[in-house]
């Protein structure tokens, strides 16, 4: 079944299998690549060291520490983009948006971040 979770302030569409009693989740690699980029660039924020040297399992397990630190959640780091659209460009942005429960500019960074994997054919 599909599904978005939420983890450390990232929407991620996954995999959910059930087997018997047992309940997993399998990330798609282009989501997972998805999510290292972004918590390379989260993370220091919250004076966690990363970096494109970094593995998921270290990511995680400092994204881990960081929220236990914190009395909410990480998010991502606000910043205005310098960019004008189009009005109708703009209304399907937010539309598309608020469907995946995610800001603008958040759904703009990972589709500039999936196309910028796909163009360079990056293997991380």
């Amino acid at each position: 079944m599909k599904y978005s979770i939420n983890l450390f302030g990232f929407a991620v569409d996954c995999d959910i299998k059930i087997n018997g009693e047992n309940l997993g989740i399998e990330i798609p690699e282009e989501n997972q690549k998805a999510l290292k980029q972004y918590l390379i660039r989260v993370l220091p924020k919250y004076g966690r060291e990363a970096s494109n040297d970094s593995s998921l399992d270290t990511l995680v397990r400092l994204s881990l520490d960081a929220e236990k630190s914190l009395d909410g959640r990480m998010v991502e780091p606000k910043l205005k983009l310098p960019y004008e659209f189009q009005p109708e460009i703009k209304e399907k942005l937010i539309e598309a948006a608020a469907l995946q429960e995610t800001s603008a500019t958040q759904l703009l960074i990972r589709i500039i971040e999936n196309k910028y994997q796909e163009v360079m054919g990056q293997e991380e």
